[in-house]
């Protein structure tokens, strides 16, 4: 594979208003992927739902959404490479926030609710593979695990604010204006995306040149899959990513049913672990942009976060506050790795293959990714335990590190 070497130096201030527009892109998307986790006991309320039935349905509702997003990373993804970056995220935008409305307006009918959030993941799965491309265009080899960065803490920073955000409105007035919330931010960010986002320097003075009609994606997947370099992204992404999923969607209802947080009241206790995630993608793409050594944090991260949350489980939480630090510490660990995966895309993957082979590393990741959440849930249904659900991500952590290490 060769590296894309493209780059045309612009003003500055341009790509970081497209850098900016990135992250705020995830922010908000992370909002509606967390809008089920932050008024979950609400939802179950109004369902009537038992503390089983939470468990499993709920485990359900909010991991259903990672099938269609990893389908929409792997089909959808190439049409970056085919039409180019603006249309194809204005698209998703809309179709995000549309996804949150219909979630709020159907929430009394469970299987409504549960469409609405596969349209949320059919509508979001482009939108790394598309970042991780436009990044690539506008940003050099030594500036991009940095810029990822600052993409990617959209994510950190839109969960931690989720519940801040959110919790007052659903305590004020209910659950669904929460999400309507969410909506309208969408709708309005869509705006901007549409004048400024471009593939490159280039493709802003030739908005055509990017397009792709020769494209082949069984070819394109083909080559991709028996490349070892990718195999052995993917399956530490994939790690990483189940982890963080399985731990993000309970982390509100673990600090409620464990600790007895109200999260009304204090809402911003649950942003404090999200923090440490946003530190650790900071912390672990500098280090690597001056020092090297991607694979080396990435196996730390791995092994790190699979004894932090080993020490968050059988350590005897007596308050909401131990519990908040060690959770800050096992999303400071395991967030050390994600930034440096796309980093590694985009220095091995040709340009014109960029979103294509994002996607499907993003799609793998977030397909089998949906066993986080659900297997949390099946753990705490089975046990009535929320420390033993979150020990099954544990056994994962260490299993991808396992499997990175086997393609080193």
């Amino acid at each position: 594979m060769k590296t894309d070497k493209i780059h045309i130096d612009l003003p500055s201030k341009y790509r970081w208003i497209i850098l900016f527009l990135l992250f705020f892109t995830i922010l908000v998307a992370f909002m509606g992927r967390l809008s089920t986790s932050v008024a979950l006991d609400e939802i179950g309320d109004g369902l009537v739902w038992s503390r089983a039935e939470q468990g499993f349905l709920g485990g359900v509702l909010m991991g259903i959404f990672l099938v269609p997003y990893g389908f929409s990373n792997i089909f959808f993804s190439p049409k970056i490479d085919k039409h180019g970056s603006k249309v194809i995220l204005f698209g998703s935008m809309i179709g995000c926030s549309l996804a949150v409305f219909l979630g709020a307006f159907f929430g009394h009918n469970y299987v409504m609710f549960l469409l609405s959030r596969m349209l949320l993941g059919l509508s979001q799965g482009v939108m790394y593979p598309l970042a991780t491309k436009v990044i690539a265009g506008w940003f050099g080899v030594k500036e991009r695990g940095r810029a990822n960065s600052i993409f990617m803490i959209g994510a950190p920073i839109g969960i931690a604010i989720s519940p801040i955000i959110m919790g007052p409105v659903i305590q004020a007035l209910g659950w669904q204006y929460s999400f309507y919330m969410v909506a309208i931010i969408g709708f309005v960010l869509s705006v901007p995306i549409f004048i400024f986002i471009t593939d490159s320097p280039d493709s802003k003075n030739n908005p055509g040149k990017t397009a792709r009609e020769d494209f082949d994606l069984l070819k394109a997947f083909k080559e991709l899959l028996s490349d070892s370099d990718f195999r052995q992204i993917t399956v530490g992404f994939t790690a990483v990513n189940t982890v963080f999923w399985g731990t993000t969607l309970w982390v509100p209802s673990y600090l409620e049913q464990t600790t007895g947080l109200n999260l009304g009241d204090n809402a911003y206790m649950a942003a404090i672990p999200y923090i440490g995630a946003l530190l650790g993608m900071l912390i672990g793409s500098w280090v690597s942009d001056l020092k090297g050594n991607a694979d080396g944090i990435i196996m730390f991260s791995l092994l790190s976060s699979g004894t932090m949350i080993i020490i968050l489980t059988f350590s005897p939480i007596s308050g909401s506050g131990m519990a908040i630090f060690l959770l800050f510490l096992v999303f400071l660990t395991g967030q050390l790795a994600p930034p440096l995966f796309f980093t590694k895309l985009q220095n091995n993957i040709r340009g014109d293959e960029l979103g294509s082979a994002t996607g499907l590393m993003n799609g793998i990741a977030n397909t089998v990714g949906v066993m986080g959440p659900v297997s949390v849930g099946v753990m705490i249904a089975l046990t009535g335990s929320y420390g033993l659900g979150l020990l099954v991500l544990s056994v994962i952590a260490f299993a991808g590190s396992v499997g990175f290490r086997h393609f080193l």
